[in-house]
């Protein structure tokens, strides 16, 4: 039997797709997920994330970006029929309701703005070791009672 030494990981690479309009924030997404393997692209149009989403399929998706109702919509529905990758949402929610409206349009999982890089990253890893998304529940409990 011969073996060898190798420096290649062997650890499958995850792609992770970020909207955002903040650069800054990008930036610092970028290097976070690097630094655990993970390749990263990132818009910040939503029409160039929906094209990307689309012939990249990305195995998980963070949006940070400022939207209208209709916006998040519409957003959230094309990466859903983009990719089966989970996706994050950060948001700055002032209620429980707007989380509820955002997982019910699509996301995933929303965090509350400002987030904490750690708290994300752990998130974010946690989906990509489940791999693909579940097929959504029909119906989520309702928090807000």
């Amino acid at each position: 039997m011969a073996t060898w030494k190798t420096d290649v990981d062997t650890t499958p690479l995850h792609t992770v797709l970020i909207i955002s309009d903040d650069q800054e924030n990008i930036e610092i997404w970028e290097a976070l997920f690097s630094q655990r393997n993970c390749i990263v692209l990132s818009e910040t149009s939503i029409s160039d994330a929906l094209q990307s989403a689309r012939l990249v399929g990305p195995s998980l998706m963070l949006i940070d970006f400022k939207l209208s109702g209709s916006e998040r919509v519409s957003l959230l529905s094309g990466l859903r029929l983009a990719s089966r990758g989970p996706i994050l949402m950060l948001i700055d929610a002032q209620t429980v309701n707007e989380i509820v409206e955002a997982n019910h349009e699509g996301a995933d999982e929303c965090l509350v703005k400002p987030v904490n890089p750690t708290v994300l990253v752990v998130k974010a890893m946690a989906w990509l070791s489940h791999g693909q998304r579940n097929a959504r529940l029909s119906t989520l409990l309702d928090v807000t009672s």
